[in-house]
């Protein structure tokens, strides 16, 4: 009836809506009895644009989770429920959806293609087995897809890639591979060839069976599987792209190699085929993917990929063993009996439910309104109901089992943290490394009457969004700081429709560092009275720039062998003592095992005492004098930016037992580091972007010219843009640069403008790089 309904065009059906739904709630409750080897927990993955959501809903559309498909240009789609969402036509938020397809219990998380939100899919990513990684058949891998890749990879995970929007004019086949290979340093396992071309693409052809698979309707929902023989136009092209699937298969799996050479018909067994595939897919992720085709638009190409997702993609149990980060030797198992573990990895204020944390479960077994603890902050935390998520909407459950993911009601959630029973000893999983801000911005608000009310919305759009940074550096002025213009603009637009708040962005900026061009050695001797009480140490430090994004202390004095493991292990539990407060009193001492070893006198008017080398000072003081000098380059010597890529190297120092105490130490440091700067040869360091420009042949010395003489960018390559008509002959040209992060502001209109319309950009963060002199220059006779 429904399907009836559909081809008539007629959209309003609620009594029917309201019955799929009840009857979608009733069956979802029934989830979480889902064995661990029937869930899929997958995410979708792509550049912006691509056809994620539209996918996305195609998907919940064939496997009944929707009564029809939503459009994003309608702003209609189940996963863009925020306003902002469907305003913009752009997924802003990662959203989450449970559902049922071929006896399998789906958990799926649509994910942001914007740059601007990439936090959102790296937090998205730490939680999942494996993703759809769709791509644009015209376009081919776009920055973004890049991005979202190495993502992917740096969670070890097994990907599908879907080969989107085949019936647009200059969707090449070809071109597509070939920017798979090149970019992404992968071969490709053609799973399909697609049937037809633009308008006519209604068809694949599945190189397994060799079976043509025909979409029949306009909704794609009738299917039907046709044997091909040699009068089909395609047949030829069909066995040799199967014969190459094989051979690509045999480079991984020895078994297949020998059936392929033997010529066996054993290779016409699909299900060997497939786990073939699937083992290697999960063992090489970085390098391997199967590649199917399709327009989710027109409803082509869909329902494979949902099969794909259980036949090719690892269950919870196929993962590897989770463990504790403070003891990795302290693994738990995928199961039910196992000791509860939990990772929240997003945090979401409901209008009605209140605070929901967005949480896998690892191991054990959860149940409703039940007390638990957060390990990372040794916290209680009392959970009430649990849900299972569809988007902007929930569906009580009683209880959850290893290997899936829901939502939990609690008012102490946080992002990141690891939950276990209350009554388990501790274990804590690896956090997330969120991305840095780029840029930043002053929050300009009406009134003073308004700015406790500001400053509590901030505090909840900060809880929901990690990657925003609050500062506020007097009683009045507010800086947020974010990802790009975008993710400002947003958060200012939220403000106004979610919280009643007129907020402007001042002048957007972006975050600068500082680092050193010249490596420094510095010896001093600090010697002062406090309060009649006498100071000295003596250290001997190395700085120098290093390619590492972090600073880092390092020792180079001679110690004993020992000295390094039990100087970790020393810090390692006082990270515990830190994050585990009321069981300070429980941490072991551990003592430094060099001796003391006399190498002056100290001879002043306070008396006579013997100074000993640093290697044998107590390791509580080695770590104030770590964190000293860590903390030292937290402001820069220019203008006090974040200081970049500094390695300390303590080379030697001397110590008093009387006279030596965490003062001494921490002033010693800051007076090394005013009298050290001068011979390192500071530098400003600015963010870099990677941009990828495609424009007509007519417009490109046009948009370089603007690149180089007004945005101090620099130009990589340029080629032709032969995807947009799978040919040479194309008039446009994709041109590939680098350019200052702050020359990005505003490039959007610039461009537009430029072109009239005719180009589009996309960009990814590359690097911090040294500004140049005459910049500098600039920005250090620029007032704070």
């Amino acid at each position: 009836m429904l399907r009836g309904c559909l081809r008539k065009g007629i959209q309003s059906y609620s009594s029917i809506r309201e019955r799929i739904n009840q009857e979608r709630a009733e069956r979802l409750k029934n989830l979480p009895t889902t064995t661990q080897e029937k869930i899929r927990n997958f995410g979708i993955i792509a550049h912006i644009d691509a056809g994620k959501t539209t996918t996305t809903e195609r998907m919940l559309f064939y496997a009944g989770a929707i009564p029809f498909p939503g459009e994003v240009h309608d702003g209609t789609t189940t996963m863009d429920f925020m306003p902002q969402e469907r305003q913009r036509g752009i997924t802003i938020r990662s959203a989450a959806i449970s559902f049922n397809w071929a006896n399998h219990q789906y958990n799926l998380i649509d994910t942001p293609g914007h740059i601007d939100f990439t936090a959102e899919v790296e937090r998205s990513l730490r939680v999942l087995d494996g993703a759809i990684a769709i791509f644009d058949g015209v376009s081919g891998v776009q920055t973004q897809s890049e991005t979202v890749w190495l993502q992917a990879n740096k969670f070890n995970i097994p990907k599908i890639a879907f080969v989107n929007k085949m019936d647009r004019q200059g969707a090449s086949l070809e071109y597509t591979l070939q920017s798979m290979r090149d970019r992404l340093n992968i071969k490709p396992f053609i799973m399909q060839i697609p049937v037809g071309e633009i308008d006519h693409f209604n068809s694949v052809i599945d190189l397994l069976t060799l079976k043509e698979i025909v979409w029949l309707d306009k909704y794609g929902s009738e299917v039907e599987f046709r044997d091909i023989d040699k009068s089909h136009r395609y047949y030829d092209k069909a066995i040799k792209a199967r014969d190459d699937l094989l051979t690509s298969v045999s480079e991984y799996d020895e078994k297949i190699a020998e059936l392929y050479l033997e010529d066996s018909n054993e290779l016409l067994n699909q299900k060997l085929l497939l786990q073939s595939i699937r083992e290697i897919i999960n063992k090489h992720y970085n390098q391997c993917c199967p590649i199917y085709f399709g327009s989710a638009l027109k409803n082509r190409g869909i329902q494979p990929i949902l099969d794909a997702v259980h036949q090719l993609l690892p269950g919870p149990s196929e993962r590897p063993l989770i463990f504790d980060i403070n003891n990795p030797k302290n693994k738990r198992k995928l199961e039910k009996s196992e000791k509860l573990t939990a990772f929240i990895y997003k945090v979401l204020q409901d209008q009605d439910l209140g605070l929901l944390g967005f949480t896998r479960i690892y191991s054990g077994e959860m149940i409703q309104k039940q007390n638990y603890t957060n390990s990372t902050k040794d916290e209680l935390i009392k959970v009430g109901n649990l849900f299972r998520v569809r988007a902007n909407r929930y569906v009580p459950i009683n209880s959850v089992q290893a290997g899936d993911i829901i939502a939990i009601q609690s008012k102490q959630v946080n992002a990141g943290s690891t939950i276990i029973g209350s009554n388990d000893e501790r274990f804590v999983l690896q956090q997330l490394q969120l991305p840095q801000c780029v840029f930043f911005a002053n929050l300009e608000y009406e009134s003073a009457k308004d700015k406790l009310k500001l400053d509590q919305a901030l505090q909840q759009l900060q809880l929901e969004d990690e990657s925003l940074k609050i500062t506020v550096t007097d009683e009045t002025l507010i800086t947020i700081g974010g990802q790009g213009e975008l993710h400002l603009e947003i958060v200012v637009q939220r403000l106004k429709e979610d919280f009643g708040l007129n907020t402007k962005l001042k002048k957007m900026q972006v975050e600068y560092k500082e680092s050193i061009s010249e490596e420094g050695v510095l010896e001093l001797k600090y010697q002062d009275i406090l309060k009649g009480r006498p100071l000295w140490f003596k250290l001997k430090l190395k700085l120098q720039p290093t390619e590492s994004q972090e600073n880092e202390v390092i020792f180079d004095f001679d110690r004993e062998n020992d000295f390094d493991l039990l100087y970790k292990q020393f810090k390692e539990s006082q990270l515990r003592q830190m994050t585990n407060q009321k069981n300070e009193t429980s941490v072991k001492y551990i003592k430094n095992p060099c001796k003391n070893i006399e190498i002056e006198t100290i001879n002043d008017d306070y008396g006579e005492e013997k100074a000993y080398h640093i290697s044998s000072l107590q390791f509580q003081m080695f770590y104030h004098l770590e964190k000293s000098i860590l903390a030292s380059l937290n402001r820069g010597f220019l203008k006090s930016y974040q200081m970049h890529g500094v390695k300390a190297t303590i080379l030697d120092g001397a110590f008093s037992l009387k006279r030596t105490n965490d003062l001494a130490i921490g002033r010693a440091v800051q007076k090394l580091m005013q009298d050290i700067h001068p011979i390192l040869k500071p530098i400003i360091l600015e963010p870099i972007m990677d941009l990828e420009i495609s424009c007509p042949n007519s417009l490109q010395q046009k948009i370089i010219n603007d690149l180089i003489s007004q945005r101090r960018g620099k130009i990589i390559e340029i080629k032709q843009d032969q995807n947009r008509l799978g040919s040479q002959n194309s008039n446009r040209v994709i041109i590939t640069a680098t350019i200052p992060s702050q020359e990005t502001i505003g490039y959007s209109t610039a461009i537009r403008s430029i072109s009239q319309g005719e180009a589009y950009f996309s960009m990814s963060f590359k690097n911090y790089e040294f500004v140049g002199g005459q910049k500098q220059s600039e920005l250090i006779s620029e007032a704070f």
